[in-house]
């Protein structure tokens, strides 16, 4: 009698056992269960957050600084010597070939050459500064308006000459189309100059000059330098950059600066 009491005892205690591991199994499983709905309810919260400061980048306006400084040929020593602040390492241009031969050139300082600008023009003998401002939304496009009329009678530009009695040189308006991009999760601006001559074709159309587009990439602050080499009168940043007021020969320099809004 006694040893079947203690069968049953030890069956009754097995049962229980079994089912409290049961218990614990199940209880287990949920914890982990909900645990894991925490984990991938907070991984979609940090991803909702994530979105929308990247949509807030991407949304948001950039502002485009454009200082031009116009100085006669007694002063293009002077000028020339902005180019030592800057490099044309970082610049893509679609048609890298052709820039030599255009005299064009498109680089990126280090930093901001605002002051350096500045002090060309406080030693120049004469110097006109003209400054304006752009705002753009994110890939928009604006225009950075140089002037009217060309200067030189013909220029060169990709195998053929373009001469003033077959186009609108004197209504022509010369300047640059820029474009702004925010780069995604990063600090950085791409701008992209191509240069542009308006009202340049005798129906009254406009003339962009796509091969010689450049696109950098910069820091908010970081100056651009658009400028020529005038290595030749007859070469096309000569028909775009240069200028003559009462016969006498002047140049423009571009500084560009990007920030975010």
């Amino acid at each position: 009698m006694k040893k079947i009491t203690i069968i049953i005892l030890a069956g009754c205690l097995l049962l229980t056992g079994c089912k409290s591991e049961q218990q614990q199994q199940g209880q287990f499983e949920r914890v982990s269960e909900q645990i894991e709905q925490v984990k991938a309810e907070a991984q979609r919260q940090e991803q909702q957050q994530a979105e929308q400061k990247g949509a807030e980048e991407l949304t948001g306006n950039i502002k485009v600084t454009v200082r031009m400084l116009t100085v006669d040929e007694r002063d293009f020593e002077a000028l020339d010597t902005l180019w030592g602040y800057t490099t044309g390492s970082l610049t893509v241009k679609r048609r890298a070939d052709i820039f030599p031969e255009s005299g064009l050139k498109v680089h990126m300082a280090a930093g901001d050459l605002s002051a350096q600008l500045a002090a060309v023009k406080k030693n120049a003998r004469h110097s006109e500064e003209t400054e304006m401002f752009l705002v753009l939304a994110n890939g928009e496009t604006g225009y950075i308006n140089l002037g009217t009329e060309i200067a030189v009678p013909r220029f060169y530009y990709l195998t053929r000459w373009y001469e003033a009695a077959d186009y609108q040189f004197r209504r022509a308006g010369r300047g640059f189309k820029v474009r702004a991009i925010r780069v995604p999760g990063r600090d950085l601006v791409n701008l992209q100059l191509t240069p542009v001559l308006s009202q340049f074709l005798n129906d009254g159309g406009d003339k962009e000059f796509t091969e010689m587009s450049a696109s950098l990439t910069v820091k908010p602050g970081q100056s651009i330098l658009v400028g020529g080499s005038r290595t030749s009168r007859e070469n096309f940043s000569s028909a775009l950059l240069g200028l003559r007021q009462e016969k006498v020969l002047k140049d423009t320099v571009i500084l560009v600066n990007a920030s975010l809004l």
